[in-house]
Order: C-alpha cells, then structure tokens, then sequence
C-alpha cells in the first residue's frame, strides 16, 4: 500500500472517529448543554458560531492553556481549511495558508487592528505571544467587503485578555524545557461596574535548533520575546464607553545565511486601538476609532545592515441599525495611511486608501440572508468594488445549511511595486519589484452545514476559489527574478471540523482536502498540503488531566522540491496542586519525528516543557 493511501485511510478512520463520536456524546442525559461560542471577527457583529454564515472557529483561553502551546502556530496547524509553513521554529518566518490562498491573503486582525505588513504583505505570526492572547477567531473564505484588501483566503482575529468586575485577580506562571527554553509572565485583571483593566507580561527565550543545515555548521538559531498587552475601558454616565487596547512584541531571532557568521533580526510588532461606543438611540449604535500598526525589523546578515519599518494609522467608523424583527443594516468607513522606511531607496514610501462598507443581515424565520458591499479609493491602485451574497436555513432544530459567494481583491505590496533592484548574492538570487503590477481579484463560492447538539457539533464545507492576476515571482534572466500577474490560479477544497463533550472527555478534530493549481502551468501551489488532519483528545481525572493531540500533513512542493508529509503526537498533562497553583508538562514530537515544512530548513525533534502556574479566582 502506498504512502498517499496510507494516510488517506488513517484520515478516513480519524474522520469517521471524530464524527462517530459526536452523536453519541452529544446528548448525554445529565450533561448541561454546550452553548456555541460568540463571535464578532464573520461580520464585525455579535453573533454565535451556529448563527454565522461563515465557516468560522473559536479557540478559547480554555483551550489554549490545554493545548500549552510554544507558538501561535502550533494552535493553527491543522485546523480546517488552515496550513502553516515556517523557517524553522520558535520565531522564524511564518505563512499561513487558508483554504490554499496565499500567505498574504489572510488578514491579521490584533483587537481589530490589521497588522499584515505593507512591505511582505504577510502577517508576522511568529511574533505573536500566546500567553497574552484570550481567544482567536478563524473566518474562512473572503471578507474583503467588509474588512478591505488582503482578505481573499479569510481573517484571523487575536483578541488579548481583558478585565472583569471584581477586585484585582493575579496570575503568573514560569517554566522551562528543552533547547534551554524558559519563560516567565505576570498579570492582574479587575473592574468595577463602570471600568474594567486588565495589563499583562510574558517573556519568552530559547538557544533554538539549527534551523539550515546547508553551510555545514552546528550554530542554533535562537529566540527571545517580550510582550506586553493592555485593555481599558470606561463607561460614561450617558451609557458610551471608552476604550483602549495595545500588545507590543518586540525581541531577536537568529538564521542562518552563511557559514561562521552572526544573522539575526531584531523585531518590533505592535498593535494600538482606541475610541469611543456606545447606544446613540435604542436601535442605532455607534463606534467611532483610530488605530497604529508597527512591523519594524532590523537585519544583520553577512550581507551587510538593512531594515524594514512599515507603520499605519487608521480612523474607522461603524454603525448597527436594529430595524424590524431582528433585522440588521450596518455601514461604515475607514481611511488609512501606511508608511514605509526601509535600507533601500524606495520609489514611493506611503499611500492611503479610503474605503466605505455596508451590510444587511435579515432574520426571515428559518431563513437568513446576508450581503454585503464595498468601495475601496487606493492611492497607488485605483477603486475596487467587491461583495458578497450569503444565505442559511434552519433545515431543523440542530441542522443548519449555508452558501456563500464573494469578491475580494489583495493589493500589490510596497516590495512588489516600489521596490529597487537587488543585486544577487548567493546563495540568494537578484530580485526587482514591478510597477506595472494589477491588484489581484478573486471569486469564492462556498456551500456548508453545520449540525449543533447539547454537547458536540459537526461542521463540513464545499468551497471553489479562482484568483486572477495572481503576483508570482519569476526568473527573468539568470539569477534575476521579478513579480509579475500571471493568468488565474484555482484552489478547490472540502474541510470537516467537530468537536464533543462528554462527562470528563473532550474531543476535537478537522480534516482538509485541497485541489489546488497554477491554471497557466498546471503546477501545485507552493508549500500547501493536499490533505491535512488534526485531532485533539482530552480527559480529566479529578485534579489530573492528560491529553494528546497527533497532525498529520500529506506532501506538498516548495521550489520545485518535494516535501515529505509528516504525522506529529504531542502529548500533555497537569495537575491542579490547590485550585490556584497548577503544574503542567508537554511532551512535543513524542515519536521524535523528522520532518519540514518549507524545503531544507529543520524542525525540532522530541522535547520537554514544564512550568508552574498561578491564577487567582
């Protein structure tokens, strides 16, 4: 039996495990019901999971102290529709990849802040600290006629902590593990009935792995981080609030470019927000914000000193009107202005762009409805207008069915328009930007169900995405390569996400099939897996509890190079020492497997992590 059969049985078994196994956990008698997780990111409205008519996920606090994770990537590799490929770990570059759409067509939102960098386009997901992150919502499929370009694959919200009412709550943890890894982090949380806080602190260090084995040398490519994230707010005798939050990042990582040399990065990532909301009549509510962006990283490389600092500010307004029988209309704006400065002399550094939205969403019975529309004005690239039409219908009580389809568009990036030429210097090749380039378009169309018991769900989509004037690099002469839009690219897929709660267990998983090609060459798309799976396993044994979770990618191609598909087991546990102290332990990579994600460049194998933690009720 091949490999390629092999894993496709094992995802099949997995599936059939996961979906077998709701059903009968999900109504359980004696169990309290499951109630689906709120969420804001599909719509920029407050709404359920099971309500939206989006694909979207939730990964809560809860889950994050669970999962334990060492990087924001190891709580999205696998999740449906959602792939990741990195340099290397422990702050290396990072790509996420939606629904087989490029690394830069998933937006970056950090409490409503887009944070994917003007330069590269990406979003430096490396940077992000999990312990200061309360929950992260994951919207598959376009939204760039609500939230503007770079939305074409979809959105990935980051919300930090905030505070409650009550008097102050302290928590702090400290561990340590494997390739000399320690962390540390405090906070405290509190409010009263008009103010609410919350302030916190992490630091992160590690003397890494040697991430690129090429230049024959053993020098580990380390990581340090450290983080601060803030959320205020205050509400005002007249019923407004204020509000205000901000998480900065900021520290080194190392790589490798030659041989016997220093090459390391230093890095800032931050992310500011504030304004005021509030009722302005019983049905009219009102927000009204700025914004700052920071991506700024130094480099020092054997190829001399450079820099890159990206920076934007935006104003936005948005509006709720409550009309009818639960019906909706919202509209908006936003003016933005990003500005670059970097080592190399750019032809232009900064562009604005004026958009303005609106939305309807209609309660018809079973029924629901859903559009959208949005005029963007881009300095350097023109108008586009994009849109999207959704529709759902309660078949029954627990089945929900959906369709959606939309436009979106990404805008060329500063590197890809302004950027000058760069000399080769191996083993890099020579590169120079493009003014020529067109915003790249797309068209999504998406069908789904979503089944929602007492205690489990089960979520599966059908989804076509075509993307015109795709920004492709390509060799121009020896050594020399340049962006340019090739024809059209074509990604079709199928994902399958579920999850259940029954007594003490917990279990969660999803699976993703991607049909995926360049339509001018027949080539797969870069670093994007066939097939992908994830499961999540949890029980609690009084004041113990154990879990596992096991990945498994299919094979993809990365520079003409095949990259071997992999199966990971992460495996945890903790203990609750009092019901303020408790003690928890990973063991990651547990069958020491070895294995990439982007060609030649080296993941960890098996390691250990321990830390202690205090959170107070």
């Amino acid at each position: 039996m091949s490999s390629n059969t092999t894993s496709r049985v094992a995802a099949g078994v997995a599936v059939g495990l996961i979906v077998g196994s709701v059903p009968a956990m999900a109504d359980t008698d004696g169990e309290s019901a499951q109630l689906a997780p709120l969420v804001v990111t599909p719509t920029r409205m407050t709404q359920t999971v099971d309500e939206s008519l989006s694909s979207v996920s939730v990964i809560d606090r809860d889950e994050i102290d669970r999962q334990q994770p060492r990087q924001v990537s190891d709580l999205l590799q696998g999740r449906a529709g959602t792939s990741l490929a990195s340099n290397g770990p422990f702050g290396k570059d990072t790509s996420l990849f939606m629904r087989g759409t490029e690394s830069d067509h998933t937006l970056l939102l950090v409490d409503g802040v887009p944070m994917n960098s003007a330069t590269s386009g990406g979003a430096a997901w490396q940077y992000l600290p999990p312990a200061e992150i309360d929950r992260i919502e994951v919207v598959r499929g376009p939204r760039t006629s609500i939230y503007g370009a770079d939305a074409i694959g979809g959105v990935v919200q980051v919300f930090t902590r905030e505070g409650e009412e009550g008097p102050p709550r302290f928590r702090a943890f400290g561990g340590a593990g494997s390739f000399n890894t320690h962390e540390f982090g405090v906070g405290v949380s509190g409010g009263t009935a008009a103010s609410r806080y919350a302030l916190s602190a992490s630091q992160y260090e590690t003397d890494g792995i040697n991430v690129h084995d090429e230049f024959g040398d053993d020098r580990l490519n380390g990581f340090d981080n450290t983080s601060l994230s803030g959320r205020f707010s205050h509400r005002l005798p007249g019923g407004s609030e204020l509000f205000t939050t901000v998480m900065r990042s900021e520290g080194t990582t190392e790589y490798d470019v030659r041989a016997d040399e220093d090459d390391f990065t230093d890095y800032l990532f931050q992310a500011l927000r504030g304004g005021v909301r509030g009722d302005i009549t019983e049905r009219w509510f009102s927000e009204l914000a700025v914004s700052q962006a920071k991506d700024e990283q130094d480099n020092v490389d054997s190829r001399g000193e450079t820099w890159q600092y990206t920076e934007r500010h935006e104003v936005s307004w948005r509006n709720e009107l409550y009309w009818g029988d639960g019906h909706i209309w919202a509209f908006g704006g936003d003016w933005r202005d990003e500005q670059v400065d970097t080592a190399d002399d750019y032809d232009e550094t900064s562009r604005y762009n004026a958009g303005a939205y609106t939305q309807l969403e209609l309660d018809l019975g079973r029924h629901d409805l859903g559009s959208s529309l949005r005029y963007d004005d881009n300095e350097a690239y023109g108008d586009n207008v994009t849109g999207q039409l959704a529709w759902g219908v309660d078949v029954t009580d627990r089945l929900r069915l959906r369709s959606s389809y939309g436009t979106a568009f990404k805008a060329p990036t500063f590197n890809n328009l302004y950027g000058p030429q760069r000399d080769p210097s191996p083993p890099f090749s020579g590169w120079r930007s493009n003014p020529d380039l067109e915003a790249e378009e797309s068209v999504s169309a998406e069908v789904g169900a979503r089944w929602q018991a007492r205690k489990g769900y089960v979520d599966v989509a059908l989804f076509q995405t075509d993307i015109d004037n795709l920004i492709a690099d390509r060799l121009v002469e020896t050594d020399l390569q340049q962006p340019f839009n090739v024809d059209e690219a074509r990604i079709r897929g199928a994902e399958l996400e579920a999850g259940a709660h029954w007594q003490e267990w917990q279990i969660s998983g999803a699976f993703t099939y991607l049909d995926h090609e360049d339509r001018e060459t027949g080539d797969e798309l870069a670093r994007r897996p066939n097939e992908s799976l994830r499961l999540d396993l949890d029980r609690q044994l009084g004041d113990f509890s154990v879990g596992a979770t096991g990945i498994a990618r299919g094979r993809s191609f990365d520079r003409g190079e095949r990259v071997s598909g992999y199966g990971l087991l992460n495996l945890r546990t903790s203990y609750a020492i009092t019901p303020e102290w408790t003690l928890r332990g990973t063991l990651e990579n547990a069958l020491d497997k070895d294995y990439e994600t982007v060609s030649g460049y080296n993941q960890p194998g098996r390691a250990v992590y321990v830390s202690l933690h205090f959170n107070q009720h």
